[in-house]
């Protein structure tokens, strides 16, 4: 389920993503680590419209923890 969150570098849309098996790898901007499809992590995208739909393009896979430090990493 999406979710919006406002923090200090703006207003987020937020989606956990379960472990699934699709082979998929990504690479997180906040390690830039890799962020397999086979872990729980969390897809998110700065809501720049109505919706959140301008946004969604630019939406990056993140491991939870770095999601939630990015602030720090900055």
């Amino acid at each position: 389920m999406r979710r919006y969150q406002e923090a200090p570098d703006g207003g987020w849309i937020v989606q956990e993503v379960r472990p699934n098996d699709s082979g998929r790898v990504y690479t997180c901007p906040g390690c830039r680590q890799d962020v397999s499809a086979a872990s729980a992590h969390i897809v998110a995208w700065l809501d720049d419209g109505p919706f959140g739909t301008t946004g969604v393009e630019n939406r990056r896979h993140w491991h939870k923890a770095c999601f939630a430090s990015r602030q720090r990493r900055r």
